[in-house]
C-alpha cells in the first residue's frame, strides 16, 4: 500500500449481523467456559463489539445468555406429527435425547447446573427454554384429543412438566445414557399411562 492509497477499513457490522455475531460469541464461550466464567469483557472481545453496545442491550448477564439461547435453538421445534400420540412422543424424546447427547447439550446443561445457583438466570431459563416450548406440547396433546387417544381435558401441563423433568433428570443427575432404551422406557412405561389414565 502507497501513502496515496486509502487504508481499507473492515465495515462495521451493524443492526441483526452485531446482534448474531454477539449471541453467537455468548454460545462459544458457554461451550468453553461455562456461565459462571464467561464475561461481558470476553463477548465483547469474541463479538469484537464494545461492552457499552452489549449492556445497551442487554443490562445483565441472564438476559444476554437467554437471547443467545433463543438465537442458537431457534424456539420451539415443529410438532411431530405421525398420526399416533406414541408415535409423537417417541418422535420427541427421541429428538431430546439427540439434543441432550450433542455440545448443545453440555451447554445447556452448564446452563440449566448454573440456574439453579442464579435466580435471575433461572428464571430467564424458564423463559427461554421451557416455556417457548410450551406450544410443542400443546399441539402434541390437542391432536390426541381429536384422534380420541386421550381425555379431552387433559392438560397438556401434565406432558410438559412430566417429560422435562425426565429428561433433564436423566441428563443432570445420573451417568446412564440417553437412548433409544430411556426413550421407549420414558414413552411406554410413563407417559402413555399418565396421559391415558383419565381416558380409562
Amino acid at each position: 500500500m502507497t501513502d496515496t492509497q486509502p487504508a481499507r477499513v473492515r465495515p462495521a457490522r451493524r443492526g441483526p449481523e452485531r446482534r448474531e455475531a454477539i449471541c453467537d460469541a455468548v454460545f462459544e464461550l458457554l461451550g468453553e467456559v461455562g456461565y459462571d466464567r464467561m464475561t461481558m469483557d470476553a463477548v465483547a472481545a469474541r463479538a469484537h463489539a464494545s461492552k457499552a453496545t452489549i449492556y445497551r442491550t442487554w443490562p445483565d448477564k441472564p438476559d444476554l445468555v437467554a437471547e443467545a439461547l433463543t438465537h442458537h435453538f431457534g424456539g420451539a421445534p415443529e410438532a411431530p406429527d405421525t398420526g399416533t400420540l406414541r408415535g409423537d412422543l417417541m418422535a420427541l424424546t427421541n429428538f431430546a435425547c439427540e439434543m441432550c447427547n450433542s455440545a448443545d447439550g453440555e451447554v445447556l446443561a452448564g446452563v440449566v447446573t448454573a440456574a439453579a445457583r442464579n435466580p435471575a438466570l433461572g428464571r430467564t431459563l424458564r423463559e427461554c427454554v421451557y416455556e417457548a416450548k410450551h406450544i410443542l406440547h400443546e399441539t402434541i396433546i390437542g391432536r390426541a384429543v381429536k384422534r380420541g387417544e386421550v381425555d379431552p381435558n387433559l392438560d397438556p401441563d401434565l406432558l410438559h412438566e412430566v417429560f422435562h423433568s425426565l429428561v433433564l433428570a436423566r441428563r443432570l443427575e445420573t451417568c446412564e445414557p440417553l437412548d433409544e432404551a430411556f426413550a421407549k422406557h420414558v414413552v411406554d412405561d410413563i407417559l402413555l399411562p399418565v396421559l391415558t389414565h383419565s381416558a380409562r
